[in-house]
């Protein structure tokens, strides 16, 4: 790609909430080489890392009552990751005339991480259904490839205004595809949405989605819980992302509104900006964590965690 993306990932628990159950990832896929010896003049057990082959971003948002919620959004991310790392053949190019099987390992690796969740709900005394959403997105530019379970979601902004690349799988949104709903009502409902494949103690019955999408310079690709989408409106959500800031202050922006409209549930949201690189120059990769509560070191679920950075050209 020629050109830069402004990254950036924020969680916040709410206003209601007693803990947060959502976790995200940002990353850069490359190829690597250890040398272990060599006549060169490298020395032993150098690293060396090439330049990124794709970007990965990825939203969870566990669903349970309990503390089981978190560690499925959590199992879910690591489980894509290990996935990746071990198993898939990740190092996908566009147009290599391999996009159908590229596709199948994608979805077998949200398979993989449901089948991990399905075992915590076969041992576990918890009443409630067990399982987590989840938005990945693969970036090998121009392409996004997007793989979907639930009502997480995920946005394009472009020529200011926002079109949503995911459809929700939940009963509400089932109503609205039948005709017997208005996309404006699922706002006003009582109650959360029910996820649609969420019967008895098997989330894993969801059939993941996958969605394709040509990206363009200056579009803003945004991840996001439904944290989010419950408490702003598309075109509140658009409203923000037309403001010409940072990743990181529109993260901070999506977030106050959230919580500002009500802060019901936990709210993350992923934001990459892919720019030409003539914007004004981006800050240097930062790490901010606020916590109303003290957390432990290897805790996620602190009030606020957000991690950002630029990367650079030619990726």
């Amino acid at each position: 790609m020629a050109g830069r993306v402004d990254t950036c990932g924020m969680t916040d628990i709410g206003l209601v909430r007693e803990r947060n159950e959502d976790h995200f990832l940002i990353a850069d896929l490359k190829k690597s080489v250890v040398i272990h010896q060599t006549s060169l003049s490298y020395d032993d057990e150098t690293h060396l890392m090439g330049g990124s082959q794709a970007k990965l971003f990825l939203v969870a948002d566990g669903v349970s009552d309990d503390l089981i919620g978190e560690r499925a959004s959590r199992l879910a991310i690591q489980g894509i990751v290990q996935y990746l790392l071990n198993t898939m053949h990740w190092l996908f190019r566009v147009n290599d005339g391999r996009e159908d099987a590229f596709l199948e390992d994608l979805k077998s690796a949200l398979a993989f991480t449901q089948e991990k969740i399905r075992e915590i709900g076969t041992t576990t005394s918890s009443r409630s259904p067990i399982g987590t959403m989840t938005t990945l997105a693969y970036v090998v530019w121009p392409q996004v490839y997007l793989i979907h379970i639930g009502n997480t979601r995920a946005y394009v902004f472009r020529d200011r205004r926002i079109v949503r690349l995911t459809h929700d799988q939940t009963n509400a949104q089932a109503l609205v595809d039948a005709g017997l709903m208005d996309a404006g009502q699922i706002r006003d409902l009582p109650v959360r949405p029910i996820l649609s494949g969420l019967k008895g103690r098997h989330p894993h019955h969801l059939i993941p989605e996958v969605t394709q999408f040509k990206l363009s310079l200056h579009d803003k690709l945004l991840l996001c819980t439904d944290g989010l989408t419950t408490q702003l409106s598309d075109a509140e959500i658009t409203e923000l992302l037309s403001t010409d800031v940072s990743a990181e202050e529109t993260c901070g922006l999506l977030i106050n509104a959230a919580n500002v409209a009500g802060g019901q549930d936990n709210t993350t949201v992923v934001l990459a900006h892919f720019t030409d690189g003539t914007t004004a120059q981006l800050k240097r990769k930062v790490e901010i964590v606020n916590s109303q509560k003290q957390q432990s070191a290897d805790s996620l679920s602190a009030s606020e965690v957000s991690l950002c950075w630029p990367t650079g050209e030619g990726d």
